[in-house]
């Protein structure tokens, strides 16, 4: 009997399907075709085991117990939300021949079914089942085409490794610095996470970056030249002798008003004219993190919401590829479908219908490329005919977006023509360009979407002569306000995310990071992956004590900033925790792992070191955190005063509890120093018994033990008198308490 576990139930119907099943003859957790069952899961059945599961000293917060040594190979338990499902996996497995993981194509697919196979310790037989596409044809042409589950180990060992890693290193940093900074005062966990905590510190350095933002101007210094009877526009260019800022503008107004007088009048003389023709082809097809950033700025579209809406387009409708892909190639196979993938377009999608009608029909475009693919390839439409199909707009947007770069391909080139003519007066140069669109090509599909910057000369430049020379009727300086660094977006954080190498100081790391993926377009040293990122920036958006998203002016979408607790956070920590740093040197890492290059024991073990560096750090040098805000308690006067929540509602206590058991009620969020006691019903003031220091009447008042009672002052906190009772009466006789 074979048994097929799929990563989620619509993978698990598509298979039965292709297994020549009827999905209506569903099972409890599973199907069945004679000796064929398949059964799926819920994404992870299983999670690591935490350190407390395995060492009840773990489970209270101490920095004695620190640092947490990592557990390898790992452990696992059940999720509690998925026991029932889990054990008619477990069941199945027991029953079976041969097994088939039929996780999706990726790293974490491998892992998730491998981790159920290591967990009930399999011995059986494994095979491989790889599906990107959940129409019939392609997913009966993978069940065809199974390989042994062994010859994906490695990316098996990736995921494994990056889920082991980010436990003991969340585990070991967030207690080792909340616990330190509780010492001075500040009571929240300081969670620490390696790519939640690198998007925080690069949200933090762009909001400090723009605040901190000193007003400064630049020039922009354009020519006007007579040569044989014409008037030529050209802008003066760079040149060493003038002062300039990083993005190479004249920032030195008493230069740029020198070369306005000075240039009036002189001899203008072209030294050069140079006309090319740029082909421009396609863009490539969308991997997802390309896809939801395109989506961000057409639509505003949250990149988790982007996700959500190309997998129902893959799982529901099946008008879309796998899309959790990081690839942007295709197969031969695909070129070899063409026809029929662009048949499904012009039936799913009518408006694209003349579109697909001028299309060639072939491609040589360098998204064809097998050699490009690894586990996945870039998201396309599928096969099938969606013209029934009813779709929200949202998913019509998206599915016309994948067409459109899947139409494009079997486009020519734009090219276009452009003149490049230099001028120099008095040696400096001036530069004047044109360009003119000889072919659209595929543009034509994004119609309005690649509009050119217009001409500022008004005639053919290539009808200048190379040596000509005229004078220099006037210069046009104008004043222009550097603008700070913008704030991140949705679309600009997943750029950074695909490109953390831009933000690394050391030239050396950045280098190595940059070499991790030269092979791969659009990606330069990036950190998370096309599974994760959307989830990363989902939470980065749900920590609003260190993170707003607010609307901004110029801005179409929101804009991320850190508040002032996530500048005094980011502080805290070092540079190379929330910038890319480690995490992007851990991609490559794992990068190496997935080659077989790199083993995980060896990695777990430069972990735990760098883990032990970083707590013995915190250990020895405490952390800098201060608390402006916090009220210093007036009874021990050591310590400082926490807003806490209790099940009555917010109070504020000393931090130094137990040490200092001083409470105080809440009022609007600070703690209320004069509070006025509150007397139950049952309890009234003396009408005859005074406190002989303030004057205010005494309340007699119940004691813990039954049948007891003591005396206060009702003029506490400010008066703190108190008496034992005996016989109704306050026992002045024994004094005060």
């Amino acid at each position: 009997m074979r048994v097929f576990i799929a990563e989620k139930p619509s993978l698990a119907a598509a298979i039965f399907k292709g297994l020549g099943g009827n999905t209506n003859d569903k099972k409890q957790g599973y199907y069945q075709k004679g000796t064929d069952i398949v059964t799926w899961c819920f994404g992870h059945l299983l999670s690591l085991k935490d350190p407390e599961d395995m060492d009840d000293k773990y489970k209270s917060w101490s920095l004695d117990t620190l640092p947490i040594p990592t557990q390898y190979p790992p452990q696992y338990k059940p999720r509690a939300d998925s026991k029932k499902q889990l054990n008619t996996v477990l069941s199945l497995i027991k029953q079976a021949e041969t097994i088939v993981a039929a996780g999706d194509p990726d790293p974490e697919g491998n892992y998730l079914i491998d981790e159920i196979l290591t967990y009930c310790n399999n011995q059986k037989p494994v095979l491989r089942l790889l599906i990107a596409d959940l129409n019939d044809e392609p997913v009966k042409k993978a069940l065809a085409n199974m390989q042994p589950n062994e010859n994906f180990k490695h990316l098996t060992y990736k995921a494994m490794a990056r889920a082991i890693a980010d436990q003991i290193y969340g585990y070991n940093l967030t207690r080792a610095y909340t616990l330190k900074a509780r010492e001075k005062g500040f009571d929240a966990v300081l969670n620490i996470g390696r790519v939640i905590t690198t998007l925080i510190g690069m949200v933090n350095e762009r909001t400090l970056a723009n605040e901190r933002h000193v007003k400064s101007f630049y020039y922009d210094v354009t020519g006007h030249m007579q040569i044989n009877d014409q008037d030529i526009t050209a802008k003066l260019q760079p040149h060493d002798d003038i002062d300039m800022d990083e993005k190479h503008r004249f920032i030195s107004d008493h230069q740029v008003y020198l070369i306005q007088e000075a240039a009036k009048n002189e001899t203008a003389t072209i030294t050069s004219i140079v006309t090319t023709h740029d082909k421009r082809p396609a863009p490539m097809p969308f991997n997802l993190s390309k896809l939801q950033i395109e989506a961000s700025k057409k639509w505003g579209y949250k990149p988790k919401q982007t996700l959500d809406i190309v997998q129902s387009l893959y799982e529901t409708h099946k008008l879309l590829t796998y899309p959790r892909s990081d690839n942007q190639f295709l197969s031969d196979a695909h070129l070899a479908h063409s026809a029929s993938i662009l048949t499904a377009i012009k039936h799913t999608d009518q408006t694209l219908s003349d579109c697909v009608d001028q299309a060639a029909s072939t491609s040589t475009h360098k998204a064809f490329n097998a050699a490009k693919i690894e586990g996945h390839h870039a998201i396309i439409p599928t096969e099938k005919n969606g013209e029934h199909l009813s779709l929200t707009e949202q998913e019509r947007n998206i599915y016309e977006l994948v067409a459109k770069r899947f139409i494009a391909l079997f486009y020519p080139a734009s090219i276009r023509e452009k003149t490049v003519v230099d001028i120099r007066v008095l040696e400096r140069p001036y530069r004047a360009t044109q360009t003119y669109v000889d072919s659209q090509g595929w543009e034509v599909i994004f119609k309005g979407e690649h509009i050119d910057e217009k001409n500022a000369n008004p005639f053919d430049l290539k009808s200048l002569k190379e040596g000509s020379s005229g004078r220099c009727t006037t210069i046009d300086v104008v004043k222009k306000e550097a603008q700070p660094p913008k704030y991140f977006t949705d679309a600009t954080l997943l750029k950074a995310m695909t490109e953390a190498a831009k933000f690394i100081k050391d030239p050396h790391l950045r280098k190595q990071l940059e070499a991790k993926d030269k092979n791969t377009k659009g990606e330069n040293g990036s950190i998370g992956t096309e599974a994760t990122r959307s989830g990363h920036i989902e939470k980065l958006g749900s920590l609003k004590k260190l993170i707003t998203m607010t609307k901004e002016k110029g801005y179409k979408t929101q804009v991320y900033k850190t508040t002032p607790a996530g500048q005094q956070f980011c502080a805290l920590l070092p540079e190379e925790i929330i910038m890319p740093d480690l995490s992007a040197i851990w991609e490559g890492n794992f990068d190496q792992i997935a080659k077989g290059h790199l083993s995980v024991p060896a990695f777990i073990k430069a972990v735990d070191s760098y883990i032990t560096e970083q707590v013995n750090a915190v250990k020895t040098n405490g952390v800098n955190i201060t608390l402006p805000d916090a009220v210093p308690c007036p009874v021990c006067q050591q310590g400082k005063l926490i807003r806490r929540k209790g099940k009555n509602g917010y109070f504020h206590a000393c931090h130094r509890y137990p040490d200092c058991k001083t409470v105080f009620p809440d009022v609007k969020g600070k703690p209320n120093l004069s509070p006025t006691p509150k007397t139950p019903s049952s309890v009234k003031k003396s009408e005859t018994e005074f406190c002989k220091q303030c004057g205010h009447p005494l309340i007699r008042r119940p004691s813990k033990k039954a049948g007891t009672f003591w005396w206060g002052c009702s003029g506490f906190p400010k008066c703190k008198v108190r008496f034992f009772d005996r016989d109704g009466k306050p026992d002045r006789d024994r004094g005060e308490l």
